[in-house]
């Protein structure tokens, strides 16, 4: 009996650490890239509680900003080291991204353009600490607000041709100012185009919207709506939170059309957006012309393609069912018929008979 209470508590136990396995030994060793990053602050750090970089600056006065760039593993590993700026992603979301073509015509003097990487490329290995430098030159005229950026560390395999480039990095955040004032406090919001065009294969309703101003609009609540300008029916309606746009930004937002068929025609954007304190009232027609439609409807990705056998089972199926509906009406007919001659004959019978 003590056997069998024994093989059955291993199998219990076996089965236990089957269903819920010890995760936390595999997310440590996933989270671990081999080295970590640290910014060093300096006597110009705004807020020293901070584990970014929040710098005050002089105009044209440079400074050092240092990096302390570990590693946590034995083997080498090659670090390619570069600056990026701010922009505000679709999801409304702040990114950074170091294709200037992704920047706002409102934004002068970005970090990337005003940040000199002295260490663009670095090794660390066999736990050994080194530093990145970099050296900030701020514009020599005054600026309002803030520039964001972020310092990235990534992972440099390009000289490994078997392996697919993995991309993985770490980022520092940068923003400077003048005076050290709130920087998330924008107030302005514009709308600067709108359109119906194709976007990874979907078809999308893209509206511009831009934050003009050296700060971070923040707590944005965004509803919008697309309408049919002869008939105002309703086509598309999106509502969305918790938006955060980066200073001297802009972007796209998204509504999906879905896998409906697009129309070619003039339509109405009515947009509503507040972040608390503010808000703004947007109007904007535009127009699908057919050859846009065609071509969205044609090279979309996402649509519904009926396969021919289902459009050929379908009008087969179509086809018999009419057919045996005829079938049962004329059978029935004649089942009328029959029964009222039937009935006739009962009738001449009973007057015979009476």
């Amino acid at each position: 009996m003590k056997k069998h209470t024994l093989v059955y508590t291993l199998v219990l136990a076996s089965l236990f650490l089957f269903l819920f396995p010890n995760r936390s030994l595999a997310a440590d060793e996933s989270s671990n890239l081999g080295y970590t990053v640290s910014a060093v602050l300096n006597g110009k750090q705004i807020d020293p509680e901070k584990s970014y970089f929040y710098i005050q600056t002089v105009p044209g006065e440079e400074q050092l900003l240092k990096v302390k760039v570990k590693s946590t593993q034995k083997e080498p590993i090659k670090l390619k080291i570069y600056a990026t700026d701010a922009f505000t992603g679709d999801n409304g979301t702040i990114e950074y991204t170091n294709d200037k073509k992704m920047l706002d015509t409102t934004l002068h003097d970005p970090i990337s353009s005003i940040l000199k990487v002295e260490t663009p490329s670095l090794t660390v290995g066999n736990f050994e600490e080194k530093e990145a430098i970099f050296k900030l030159i701020p514009p020599t005229e005054h600026y309002k607000g803030v520039k964001m950026g972020a310092l990235v560390f990534e992972v440099d395999d390009s000289e490994n041709e078997e392996q697919v480039s993995s991309k993985f990095s770490y980022r520092i955040g940068l923003t400077i100012s003048e005076t050290g004032d709130d920087y998330k406090d924008s107030k302005t919001l514009n709308l600067i185009d709108a359109k119906s065009t194709l976007k990874r294969g979907k078809k999308m309703i893209l509206t511009t919207l831009q934050n003009p101003e050296p700060k971070i609009l923040s707590n944005l609540e965004i509803i919008a709506e697309v309408k049919e300008k002869d008939s105002q029916k309703v086509l598309k309606k999106k509502k969305v939170e918790d938006y955060m746009l980066a200073p001297n930004s802009h972007f796209d937002f998204e509504m999906d059309w879905g896998t409906g068929t697009v129309r070619a025609g003039n339509y109405i954007l009515t947009m509503n957006a507040n972040d608390g304190y503010s808000d703004w009232k947007f109007e904007k027609e535009f127009t699908i012309t057919g050859e846009q439609a065609k071509t969205m409807n044609d090279e979309s990705g996402f649509k519904i393609i009926t396969p021919t056998w289902i459009k050929a089972a379908t009008i087969f199926c179509l086809s018999l069912m009419l057919i045996i509906v005829s079938m049962l009406f004329v059978r029935r007919k004649r089942m009328e018929i029959e029964w009222k001659k039937k009935r006739k004959k009962g009738k001449r019978k009973k007057k015979l008979i009476d």
